[in-house]
């Protein structure tokens, strides 16, 4: 099974949401969202632990489908997770050199928490 195919259906296992240019406004505009920008080339999944601990809506964009969002969200390194609040960014994480992202479940759960306002 390729894995962009595994990718996907992951995606839909685990219920987080594809975004694209046509719908992410619209599925970032409320609540807390947090959008995992990722690419066929280095497809790690990063955001399923979100999924696991928290409520907040959780997306993924692959920025080879997408560029003009790659572009227009600065995103320069894969994974780079955002966070949005009401569709603003209010905290973004990026990979280091290694195209890896540092860092545990719990830290991307107490950054959701204290702008959710959960404990």
């Amino acid at each position: 099974m390729s894995k962009i195919l595994l990718v996907l259906l992951s995606s839909l296992l685990f219920g987080v949401t594809e975004l694209s240019t046509e719908n992410f406004e619209e599925e970032i505009k409320e609540g807390i969202v947090v959008v995992e920008y990722w690419a066929h080339w280095n497809s790690e999944y990063i955001v399923k632990p979100i999924t696991e601990l928290t409520n907040a809506k959780v997306c993924r964009v692959n920025i080879c489908d997408n560029i003009d969002l790659q572009i227009r969200d600065y995103i320069l390194v894969v994974p780079t997770i955002i966070f949005f609040e009401n569709g603003k960014e209010y905290k973004r994480l990026e990979a280091d050199f290694t195209f890896e992202l540092k860092t545990t479940k719990e830290e991307l759960q107490t950054i959701i928490n204290k702008k959710s306002g959960d404990k």
